[in-house]
């Protein structure tokens, strides 16, 4: 009978870990068993400061009733703003009176660090044998990082440990190397933004003999020296300032071999780094490139395996050859222009286009633009478009010149455009664009934001007030060919068909999602 009632408790407990907190909070007035299930529940989450319901005094009060009542807690979630210093040494007491806790499994911490000097973690959070996760996230962009340990080489024995993430931390590379080589049961590591104690930064991350490990993700400007990790799957490897490969040459090509999804950002400059990379990871799957290094106009690229391929240039690149006889998925982030795409032999199922455009805009990059999405059945396209010339001027569009060297009638397969201005006053008073662009596609869903500076223009929504709703006499066709209109104004409503009604909607600061349906 005991057990029984044990076990009711551990359900309670694990259906108010899954609500949010104050969900989680009302289910004890449902009747005693709950409330005596949430007054002992062993996850505790805080979220204290600015903007958070709780208040220092509220952690305060629940910590020293679980203290006098010896209630073991095995989560535990601190998000919180620490506004003064009185608030950090708050913090530092509640989470030294938790790493003490044998029974506790799982440590998370996110904080933003604004009024407070200092901040740091209790070396006793890495003596938890049975802690299986810690997850510790501070501010980025401040000055001060939340320590991770006082010591270069403190000690550890949380040998159950699965997975390590840290963001914004201060750490040394000694104790961080330390913890890596401890912890042999790890399976997921994810570090970015770690502030260190030499002046010469980081030299080399040792990831060493974790043979469980499936999971790394560095954002750090080191050098990686890799052994011994069989089971390692998914690798993502990103430079904060651009630079060459810079692994260790200890690294061994048996301990990538099974790579099947990597990203890197800020290391592959040229060929020779592409060959490196069909070389070392020869079953890869996915593959992320950040190209902020790159220094070559054309990127070219053959791989058997790879299924999907994600870039994003910061530079002008004028040409894209992938042969990829498996690829399904392309995506392509461009900040200056859109390069002519080449796929030889692939099987492409859907690509998504995200363009940074400056006007003026011209016919060559509407047919560019078409050419690109005859390669997949499906396609979405994230446009945004920076005013940077004379706002009176006209777009450089003409668009009876478009339709006579338009070989192709309007695409059907863009499932979706997202769509947004920066800084562009006047620009919904013009159609051109849009006239330019329903010439080449026809998308079925549409998500227009309001100008990132002018927040009472929305571009888009202007024109289908008066090409659709109006119907104003206009030269452009597409118009004509619309069958009918859905329109959401706000998330999570639903649909309706576009009437007089919603030019509110329309005239509003702010995003409207549209369906169209053409003849």
């Amino acid at each position: 009978m005991r057990r029984e009632v044990e076990d009711v408790v551990e359900l309670m407990h694990r259906i108010q870990a899954r609500l949010a907190v104050k969900e989680a909070a009302r289910t004890s007035v449902l009747s005693k068993s709950w409330l005596h299930a949430w007054s002992t529940i062993p996850t505790l989450r805080f979220y204290v400061g600015r903007g958070k319901s709780m208040k220092l005094v509220d952690v305060d009060h629940t910590l020293i009733r679980y203290l006098r009542d010896n209630i073991p807690i095995e989560s535990f979630e601190l998000k919180m703003d620490m506004q003064n210093q009185e608030s950090a040494s708050h913090a530092e007491k509640w989470i030294g009176f938790v790493a003490t806790k044998t029974s506790l499994k799982e440590f998370s911490l996110s904080v933003y660090l604004k009024g407070a000097s200092s901040f740091t973690l209790p070396d006793e959070l890495l003596l938890g044998e049975n802690l299986t996760k810690i997850r510790v996230g501070a501010s980025w962009g401040t000055d001060i990082s939340v320590r991770m340990t006082t010591s270069h080489h403190p000690v550890i024995k949380c040998v159950s440990l699965r997975e390590l993430h840290l963001a914004g931390v201060h750490i040394s590379e000694e104790a961080l190397n330390d913890i890596l080589s401890s912890c042999s049961s790890l399976e997921k590591i994810r570090l970015s933004n770690i502030d260190f104690d030499s002046c010469e930064g980081f030299k080399t991350i040792k990831v060493i003999n974790l043979p469980r490990l499936y999971e790394l993700s560095i954002t750090l400007d080191a050098a990686l020296e890799i052994s011994n990790v069989p089971n390692l799957a998914v690798f993502s490897y990103d430079l904060l300032r651009s630079g060459q490969l810079r692994f260790s040459a200890n690294v061994h090509s048996l301990s990538l071999s099974n790579v099947t999804q990597l990203m890197l950002g800020g290391v592959v400059r040229d060929n020779v780094c592409l060959d490196m990379i069909k070389s070392r990871f020869p079953f890869l799957e996915s593959l992320t490139l950040d190209m902020k290094s790159w220094m070559l106009g054309s990127f070219h690229f053959t791989c058997a395996s790879i299924k999907i391929l994600s870039l994003t240039s910061h530079k002008k690149l004028f040409d894209v050859q992938v042969c990829a006889p498996k690829l399904l998925f392309f995506s392509f982030s461009g900040d200056s222009i859109l390069p002519n795409l080449l796929f030889p032999v692939s099987s492409l199922r859907q690509i998504k286009l995200s363009l940074s455009l400056d006007l003026p805009l011209d016919a060559s990059f509407f047919l560019k633009l078409r050419e690109a999405l005859m390669l997949s059945r499906k396609c979405d396209l994230c446009i945004s478009i920076t005013n940077n010339s004379d706002s009176s001027m006209p777009l450089d569009i003409d668009i009876d010149e478009l339709r006579r060297r338009l070989l192709f009638p309007p695409a059907m397969n863009v499932q979706e455009l997202e769509f947004e201005t920066d800084e562009d006053e006047c620009l919904w008073e013009r159609s051109p664009f849009f006239d330019a662009f329903f010439e080449i596609c026809h998308p079925k869903h549409i998500y227009a934001r309001p100008d990132r500076h002018y927040r009472h223009n929305n571009h888009f929504c202007r024109l289908m007030l008066r090409e659709v709703l109006e119907k104003k006499k206009t030269t452009a066709i597409w118009p004509h060919r619309l069958q009918h209109v859905l329109i959401r104004p706000l998330p999570h409503k639903k649909w309706r068909t576009l009437t007089n009604s919603q030019r509110t909607f329309l005239q509003a600061s702010t995003p409207v999602d549209f369906k169209l349906k053409w003849r």
